[in-house]
């Protein structure tokens, strides 16, 4: 017993410990005053305490096995039984309950009665059913069998899960057999029958192994159906009996119910899977904010050393706007340059900005950009539209005063 108590308790640790993650912490990263949203994407990771409890309501039957149970039929043995459970998922593979059950038992009669000291004939009453009833306290270890080996994902709607458990039954209400007679007879048998110690119709406390399948079909977010078949084995006085050859008595118990699952911390529906920023968005969006920068001071560079060819006498500033590849949207982080063009002219309202090209293409693409940009600086910011003027090539740009360009990336 103590070998099966330290198995089930490696393999219940072993689970637990074979999901566990370390949850991570919202990120938004501020740049020049715009929020850049970092990517949300979902991982598996630890609960709350409070998260991921559920409660079960069964209903079916049970099915007994003990002395001389060959001598009635496989239904005639069966009984009604409900359970009321509580319990918890601790890891996609691993899940915890605490179950009350009621069992209508059937056992059968042996064939010892033989003739009783009075001279009456008892053998009548032998391979008779008789009933009683069971209550039952478990403990149970589930174990998913289909996330463990086909990977944990989220909301199956089909889970197989094995069942381990350990608990206790108290066994009461003995009767006796269907028949008139046989009723008005105490099953324990009192002194004038030959066997009068044979049957123990006490009340009996014992201590049961629990072991079976657990199938789960998802209905809703928070509604699970589950059919379930355990078995329980018991020590051979569980059908007050225990006289008879057969080492152990117990019972199958096959059920149907519905289990609800509550809401985990913060209203989130039941699970494992958890939101998480990643760090992709953020980085792309830095990439391309050093890329403009490098860009800008390279183009620095170029018209310092081309004065033989443009004499420029005024105040100039510089914004790159990065398009992604055959796209004409502006993102947010775009958007930023565009402001800040903006609030350079509002210093210098006389100057003209240019969106212009360091290629010289003058194709659809560029116009179609070029057109996004001045649609910004017009509506949102005021600009006139005088002030803005569209040119293909930066090279053509013949400024008289101060002025800005906004380069359009190739």
């Amino acid at each position: 017993m103590a070998k099966k108590i330290v198995i089930m308790m490696l393999t219940l640790l072993v689970s637990m410990s074979a999901f566990a993650q370390n949850t991570g912490d919202s990120i938004v990263t501020l740049f020049d005053d715009l929020k850049v949203p970092l990517v949300e994407k979902k991982y598996v990771a630890n609960t709350n305490f409070q998260d991921n409890w559920f409660v079960t309501l069964y209903g079916g039957v049970v099915s007994n096995f003990g002395s001389d149970d060959s001598h009635s039929g496989f239904f005639r043995l069966m009984g009604p039984a409900a359970v009321i459970a509580v319990g918890k998922d601790l890891t996609p593979i691993s899940s915890a309950r605490l179950g009350i059950s009621y069992g209508r038992n059937t056992g059968v009669t042996d064939d010892q009665f033989g003739i009783g000291k009075d001279g009456v004939d008892y053998r009548w009453m032998e391979h008779n059913r008789f009933k009683w009833n069971s209550y039952g306290l478990s403990i149970d270890y589930l174990l998913n069998f289909t996330n463990l080996i086909l990977g944990f994902r989220e909301n199956r709607k089909l889970n197989l899960q094995g069942i381990v458990g350990i608990g206790g039954s108290v066994s009461r209400n003995y009767t006796t057999s269907q028949y008139a007679l046989a009723q008005s007879i105490d099953n324990s048998h009192d002194a004038e029958l030959a066997n009068k110690d044979k049957y123990d119709n006490r009340q009996h406390s014992l201590i049961h192994l629990r072991g079976g399948l657990l199938g789960t079909i998802r209905l809703a977010r928070n509604w699970n159906l589950n059919v379930e078949a355990v078995c329980h084995i018991l020590d051979n006085s569980f059908d007050s009996n225990p006289t008879t050859n057969n080492t152990w008595d117990g019972h199958i118990d096959y059920l149907l119910g519905v289990s609800y699952r509550f809401n985990n911390k913060g209203g989130q529906a039941p699970g494992f899977y958890y939101p998480r920023h990643d760090m992709t968005e953020y980085i792309r969006q830095m990439r391309n904010i050093n890329e403009t920068r490098d860009k800008t001071r390279r183009r620095r560079q170029e018209l310092e050393e081309m004065t033989d060819t443009i004499d420029v006498d005024a105040q100039v500033m510089y914004t790159l706007i990065a398009f992604d590849e055959n796209d004409t949207a502006i993102d947010r982080l775009q958007q930023t340059n565009i402001y800040t063009t903006a609030y350079a002219w509002a210093k210098t309202p006389r100057s003209f900005i240019y969106i212009t090209n360091s290629t010289g293409v003058d194709d659809k693409l560029f116009r179609k950009r070029a057109e996004a940009i001045r649609d910004i600086l017009l509506e949102r910011y005021e600009i006139p539209a005088s002030r803005i003027r569209v040119i293909a090539s930066e090279k053509d740009i013949q400024p008289v005063g101060d002025y800005i360009e906004l380069i359009v990336n190739d």
